[in-house]
């Protein structure tokens, strides 16, 4: 810190001291904002045996109220008739607090609105109980308290020394401006708070940019016309909420914050899962942890973590997310048309942003049920301006699954997974921060004879594993009041594995291994009150490790050779991809138009391709009203062929990236009782799709070359979205959202068909209901099922000796797909100092026998189904220590 910031806080600090001290000083002895603990008011006649920090052993007699046993005063017997001097106080003050924001469709606030709080301040700051005094409505005192638990304060003091206190606070409301300028979403500081469209969970020390003001961290201050209050002063706290406004460079963003996310059942606790409920979501089998969007392929969507690609974000099982969901500030599903700043990914992104709040306590927290145990621990070091913390977490899920398969007969996929993070991050002022993050997951699937039945499972196996190791970091600056920047790096290691054998062919196995590494240099600026710009550069490069044993193909001109004992080949590879790319887009706002222009430059070099990608975007908005908007967008977006797919031996060299034109048109609105309402239409067109096919082409010098894949296939996707959402309010929260869309591919020369992964309807239903400690939630899924080929014939093969089957045309379908989820929370509190909850969590409560696939004798004379996850159910218990 320089010495012009060190005279500036001095004299801040002293004229606050100023300030603060000849009003405090000219209030009544038993009126101090921070009442030391065992120093009751008139409504305490003494202290009451359970309060935070204070053991009933040391409450002293209530006579003696703020007397430390021991030191009651003089007594008749002392012979001296003058007073006892009373000990010399101060209150505690407030130094920072997290900021509020109103989720999206939240019923307005009413100007000068306010929540009474009665705090229990620790001797070290912190806040170690708070209560709601006089509440203002129930979704806005969830809020509220959520944020009082991060406040830090100065503490109360006795004689200099500090010591616990009990105040009463007030939080007031701030309500926005009606039309704020447009403001693009920025990366956060570092600091917890995240810079952008008045959205976050991190704490607010100074004030945020962005879309309405965050919250600001005041000095007490009393309040005339709250003198009856003789208890306890008033303390104020100013603050502002904002409704979460979609990106202005997205068509479609939902962001997933908030207590309320953690409860969703089926999600065993993980705010992250809850983005399986929302609509354009594909339903996959065994709760895979990918996502089909928009009736878009698995690869298609792409998953980040503090802006760099990782290969999943959840795990197996249904498990949860790979990063605890206490290092996640905040989650964005951009199902379509997502901003310019992310890239090479042809439909839908989710994006993490991580970090912890600065503000937050020593804490230690352990959560354990039936299916996984999992620790983290959190520990502030230099006065709060750092903190480390560190996460691990362990699934045993083969267990539970293997009991239940004894008891039933059945035999049902194991799955396993691990994952940890360690997170070290420190502010060296309100405007530059730096953090590191290192995190890694391991998930493994066998679905080895998942099918009983004599040889229906005769040979099936497959195995599947994934497994990451990342670190990133991160150094962020605020320039001035209007512009900020960061600087990231990311260097990690993927690997990829699976194996598959079914009845009658030989088994496969492949293995990738990728080194990779990436930089990112991201800005954005609020050039006039109309324009906000953002740009950067986004490099990302891989070295590429392919490991494959499958049958040996045949040669060029040759026939089909004889299988009966298949020679096998090694294939063991490894190649460099380069994806360096530029970005920038202008945010206007010309009320009631908002208007968001970008476009992405992609430089494609791998193989024997070379080329660069423009994608430009454009999103715009119309404001009927406050409550009502329409969105239109339209872009293309740009996606490299897997590695895998475009190395020399095994692949393409020359295969060319995937392209896709994205059009949505939506209608929002805010409806009465806090509900938002959104329907939206969607069509994206994809063309240069790669699909596995054997072909001949000219390897450059006059020479045959055969290629396994080629970019020739088409697809198109098309359908409506609605979600309707209540978020919590009068302890009750839901959702309820549904998808009708149709998915098709085609080949050259031939007729459009149905997408494998296509689901024509599809219906997501969330309900909780929260009282006295208690919350009851439901959820509900009903999904058309998959599309399924299925076999008319087959014949024996003698030259391979198996059975080769012959297809009907696609069009039959599974069964359709429906679960009911339920779970009850309780929640718990240990003397203000272990505090936690008990849960348990249902999965397919009336045991739905859902089928995830098709199994077929090696003659193709039998077939059935491969059933999906049964009842599971878990019992847990999560407790935390500040």
């Amino acid at each position: 810190m320089t010495l012009r910031r060190w005279v500036l806080a001095a004299v801040c600090g002293v004229f606050a001291w100023a300030m603060i001290v000849p009003v405090h000083a000219s209030a009544q002895a038993d009126a101090d904002a921070g009442v030391p603990l065992g120093d009751a008011g008139p409504s305490d006649a003494g202290p009451v045996p359970g309060d935070a920090g204070v053991p009933p052993s040391d409450a002293g007699p209530p006579s003696d109220a703020g007397v430390p046993p021991g030191d009651a005063g003089p007594t008749e017997d002392a012979g001296v008739d003058t007073a006892p001097v009373q000990p010399s106080r101060t209150p505690p003050r407030l130094i920072e607090a997290p900021a509020i924001e109103l989720p999206e469709g939240t019923e307005p606030v009413p100007p000068g609105s306010s929540v009474d709080l009665v705090l229990t301040i620790a001797a070290d700051g912190s806040v170690t109980n708070a209560a709601i005094g006089t509440g203002l409505r129930e979704d806005i005192d969830a809020l509220v308290l959520a944020s009082a638990s991060g406040m830090r304060f100065a503490p109360a003091t006795r004689d200099g020394v500090a010591v616990p206190a009990r105040i009463r606070f007030r939080y007031a409301l701030a309500v926005p401006e009606p039309e704020p300028p447009p403001e693009e979403e920025v990366p956060a500081t570092g600091d917890g708070t995240a810079e952008g469209e008045g959205e976050g969970t991190g704490a607010g020390e100074g004030e945020r940019e962005g879309e309405g003001e965050g919250a600001t961290a005041t000095e007490p201050e009393p309040e005339p016309e709250e003198a009856e209050l003789a208890d306890d002063e008033i303390a104020s706290y100013s603050a502002t909420g904002t409704v979460d406004r979609p990106e202005p460079g997205a068509a479609t963003r939902m962001t997933f914050t908030g207590a309320e996310l953690s409860t969703v059942p089926g999600t065993f606790g993980d705010p992250v899962r809850a983005i399986q409920f929302m609509p354009g979501i594909s339903r996959l089998p065994f709760g895979l942890p990918f996502l089909v969007i928009r009736g878009a392929g698995l690869q298609n969507t792409g998953y980040f973590i503090d802006g760099f690609p990782v290969p999943n974000l959840w795990h197996f099982g249904l498990g949860p997310t790979v990063i605890n969901t206490a290092f996640v500030e905040r989650q964005d599903f951009y199902p379509g048309n997502y901003p310019v700043r992310f890239g090479r990914f042809g439909q839908g992104i989710v994006s993490l942003d991580t970090g912890v709040p600065y503000e937050t306590p020593l804490h230690v927290e352990l959560q354990v049920d039936a299916l996984r145990a999992e620790g983290r621990a959190f520990i502030p070091f230099d006065n709060h301006r750092g903190v480390a913390a560190i996460a691990f977490r362990r699934s045993y899920y083969e267990l539970l699954l293997g009991a239940i398969g004894n008891a039933t007969g059945q035999t049902f996929p194991t799955i396993a997974y691990t994952d940890y993070q360690l997170r070290l991050q420190y502010r060296f002022d309100d405007h530059f921060s730096a953090s590191i993050f290192i995190f890694g997951s391991d998930d493994s699937l066998d679905n080895s004879g998942s099918v009983r039945g004599g040889t229906t499972s005769s040979g099936t196996n497959t195995n599947i594993n994934y497994q990451f190791q990342h670190a990133i970091i991160r150094l962020d600056w605020r320039v001035g009041e209007q512009t900020t920047v960061r600087l990231s790096g990311s260097f990690g290691r993927d690997a990829t594995g699976f194996s598959n054998r079914q009845a009658g062919a030989t088994p496969q196995v492949f293995q990738f291994d990728n080194i990779v590494t990436a930089l990112r240099l991201d800005a954005s600026t609020q050039i006039a009150p109309w324009l906000r710009t953002n740009f950067g550069v986004d490099a990302a490069g891989t070295s590429f490790g392919l490991n494959i044993t499958a049958p040996s193909p045949t040669g060029l001109g040759e026939y089909d050779r004889p299988a009966f004992d298949p020679q096998l080949i090694a294939l063991r590879t490894r190649v460099a991809l380069g994806t360096p790319g530029l970005y920038g887009e202008a945010l206007l706002n010309f009320a009631p138009v908002e208007l968001s222009i970008g476009v992405r430059l992609d430089l494609l070099r791998y193989g024997q391709y070379f080329d660069i990608a423009p994608d430009p975007r454009v999103v715009g908005r119309l404001h009927f009203t406050d409550d009502v908007t329409l969105v239109a967008a339209s872009g293309l977006f740009t996606q490299p062929p897997q590695v895998y797919q475009a190395v020399g031996s095994g692949g393409n060299p020359r295969l060319g990236p995937q392209r896709s034109w994205q059009q949505s048109l939506g209608l929002e609105a805010n409806l009465p009782l806090g509900i938002f309402a959104r329907i939206t239409g969607f069509f994206t067109y994809m063309w240069d799709i790669a699909r596995f096919h054997q072909s001949v082409i000219e390897n450059g010098q006059g020479q045959p070359q055969r290629v396994f894949f080629t970019a020739d296939q088409q697809g198109r996707s098309y359908g409506m979205e609605v979600l309707v959402r209540r978020p919590i309010g009068d302890g009750f929260y839901g959702s309820l959202s549904y998808t009708l869309a149709r998915s098709e591919r085609v080949n050259p020369g031939g007729d459009w068909y149905v997408f494998g992964f296509d689901q024509t309807h599809s219906l997501n239903a969330v309900a909780s209901y929260e009282f006295d400690g208690w919350r009851f939630g439901l959820s509900f899924q009903l999904t058309t099922g998959r599309p399924t080929l299925s076999v008319c014939s087959a014949y024996y093969n003698n030259e391979s000796n198996e059975y080769d089957p012959e297809f009907c045309e696609r069009g039959e379908r599974l069964p359709i797909f429906h679960q009911l989820n339920v779970r009850i929370d309780r929640d718990f509190n240990i003397a203000n100092t272990i505090r936690g909850s008990v849960f348990i969590d249902v999965l397919n409560v009336y045991n739905a026998t859902n089928a995830e696939g098709l199994v077929y004798q090696y003659d193709y004379a039998r077939s059935a189904q491969v059933p999906g996850l049964p009842i599971l159910g878990t019992l847990g218990i999560r407790a935390y220590y500040e």
